[in-house]
Order: C-alpha cells, then sequence, then structure tokens
C-alpha cells in the first residue's frame, strides 16, 4: 500500500477515488447519495473562499482504495481542521484507514491545528458498538457530539403543510414576511442571509467544541452559487425577513443534486434569537417544501441532521414528518 497526496487534476486518479469512494458509501450509509462522477470531480477541486483543502489517495498495485480530504479554514476557527475518510470496502481492516488518518493527523499539526475533527455515521441501535467508531476511539478520537440524521418522504401531505403554515402565519402576524429564492436570494436579502448563516454555529449544539462564527461574505456568497451552478445542484432558500427593521430574521436552505434524481439535502436553518417565538423556523421550512413540491415534484426524499439536544428544530422535523435513519457521531482529537 502507498499513500500519495491527491493530485486534483489527474482524471485517472479521480475516477479511481470517485468509484472507491462510491463502493464505501453504499455500505457506510442507511440512504446511501448517487452522485455522478462529473458532480464528484468538481466538488473535490472546489475551494470554498477562505478554506484551503489537502487530499490523499491510498493505493494498492496503484489502484485507489481509499481516500482522505483535509479542509482548512482559514478566516475564522483557526485551530481546527476537518477530515472525510473512506475506504473500498474490500480493503478495510488492512492498514488502509489507519494510514489515511494518519496522513490527517499529521498535515493537521503542520498546519499548527490543535484539533481534528471527523463524522461516523451509524445504523440506529450501534452508537456504542459500531467498528467505525471503535475505529476513531482506539485512535483517541472521543464522541464531541451526536446528530440525528432523519429523512422525510416525498411529497408531504398537501394538507399538512398548508395547516403549519397556517399556525405560522397566525404566530407571525404582521411583523414577517417570508419569501422564497431558486439558486440564491436577491442582492438586497445577501448580506442578512450571509450575517445569519454565520452565526449557525454559535447557536446549533456542537458538544463540548466551542466554535468562533464563521465569515462568509457577499462575494463568497456569489461564488458558492457559482459552485452550485457548475455542479448542477439547485438550492431553494426561504427567508422570513422582520417587516419593521428589514432584518432577516430566519432563513433555511434545500439543495439537491443533478446525479442523484431523488434525494434533497435540508442544509443550515436559523431563527435569529431575538426572533424566536414566533414560529418562523415552521414558516420557513414550510414555505421551502412547498416550493420544492412545485420545481422538483419527482424528488423522493430529504435529508436531514439535528443535534439530540436541539429539541426546537427536532420537533419541527417531527411536526412535518421526519423519521429517523441513523447517527452521525461528531468525533475529536486534540493534539
Amino acid at each position: 500500500m502507498e499513500i500519495i497526496p491527491l493530485d486534483r487534476d489527474d482524471d485517472v486518479v479521480l475516477k479511481g477515488v470517485f468509484a472507491a469512494a462510491c463502493r464505501s458509501e453504499a455500505v457506510s450509509r442507511v440512504q446511501p447519495v448517487r452522485r455522478g462522477l462529473d458532480e464528484f470531480i468538481k466538488r473535490v477541486r472546489f475551494d470554498f473562499p477562505g478554506e484551503r483543502a489537502e487530499g490523499a489517495v491510498a493505493l494498492v498495485d496503484g489502484t485507489p482504495v481509499g481516500w482522505s480530504q483535509l479542509f482548512f479554514p482559514e478566516r475564522d476557527n483557526l485551530d481546527k481542521s476537518w477530515f472525510h475518510l473512506e475506504v473500498d470496502p474490500q480493503h478495510r481492516r488492512q492498514g488502509v484507514g489507519s494510514a489515511l488518518l494518519e496522513w490527517a493527523e499529521e498535515r493537521a499539526r503542520a498546519g499548527g491545528r490543535a484539533m481534528l475533527l471527523g463524522e461516523v455515521f451509524v445504523p440506529i441501535g450501534d452508537r456504542e458498538t459500531h467498528a467505525d467508531r471503535e475505529f476513531a476511539l482506539k485512535r483517541g478520537y472521543t464522541v464531541a457530539s451526536i446528530e440525528i440524521v432523519r429523512s422525510l418522504p416525498l411529497p408531504v401531505d398537501a394538507g399538512l403543510l398548508a395547516a403549519q403554515r397556517q399556525r405560522a402565519a397566525e404566530a407571525m402576524g404582521d411583523e414577517y414576511e417570508v419569501t422564497v429564492h431558486v439558486d440564491g436570494v436577491p442582492e438586497r436579502l445577501r448580506q442578512g442571509v450571509c450575517d445569519a448563516s454565520n452565526r449557525l454555529i454559535l447557536d446549533a449544539p456542537t458538544g463540548d467544541v466551542d466554535f468562533e462564527p464563521e465569515s462568509m461574505t457577499v462575494e463568497d456568497y456569489q461564488t458558492m452559487l457559482d459552485h452550485h451552478r457548475e455542479t448542477g445542484r439547485t438550492m431553494i432558500t426561504a427567508v422570513a425577513q422582520h417587516s419593521g427593521t428589514g432584518v432577516v430574521a430566519a432563513y433555511t436552505d434545500l439543495a439537491y443534486p443533478s446525479g442523484d434524481p431523488d434525494i434533497v439535502f435540508q442544509w443550515g436553518t436559523l431563527v435569529l434569537p431575538e426572533h424566536r417565538g414566533h414560529r418562523l423556523g415552521m414558516a420557513v421550512k414550510v414555505a421551502n417544501l412547498q416550493e420544492l413540491a412545485r420545481v422538483a415534484p419527482e424528488r423522493r426524499s430529504v435529508q436531514t441532521m439535528n443535534d439530540e439536544q436541539n429539541p426546537w428544530m427536532v420537533q419541527i422535523n417531527k411536526d412535518l414528518g421526519f423519521e429517523i435513519i441513523e447517527e452521525a457521531l461528531s468525533m475529536k482529537k486534540a493534539f
């Protein structure tokens, strides 16, 4: 076995990495995502502003059998790195994962980071015994927090959505206006959406890891939209704006890829603390789901993740019909 740096310009290697990653996800996730090769390559080659990525590939007889990506924030949370690691099922328990994890730790230390973070997905009931969790624990990692992965079968009953929207409208009164936008919000809302997105990491429960607010700018937001368009990903954003001040009081994003015709991802949802208590979280989620039914009625499910210590968002998801499918263990190692 050989560990080499990932050359993001090498189409042949990336094709092999893609095949190994697909086989890994097929056995590792309860609801695997079918990604296209072109989308995968474009995602690997993309660097979001304010973040640097490195990668490594494990080769056996010249064929990729595993890989790892390492992400370095460069404008905030400078003490941390995040890693993603996958090993072809046929080559597990042969030292591939250990070698890739050692590479990630060495690169994180070399980058001056004091903490490395990653995720382990486990089926319900396997939280304490899953092999991937044991793999991480034996190498010095601890469970920092636990997120519950839920799936919402589509289409959602139109009557349920209408009833929830009416309840939210009664709680909002005339104080808020909800609008929905496909492939990015208009210029007038972008700073507010960036401000809300940047504090999401502060307001969502993160266990025993402390984070700084993120630093996405309006220019970064446009870069993200351009990347989504390039990869064939569609994003739907619902925004609740405070009528008196114009402040973006709440937002939520849905996104669906071109490579998998069935799946939709629920991304960030945030209600500013000073605007809570008006059912804004439900209002923006329902508005997004109704728009999703209009623009992509062929989609079959929405997947979301929430920390188990976030009862407010968990309840919204339950009320909408989301069902638990697996758990995501956030693993950390301090250097």
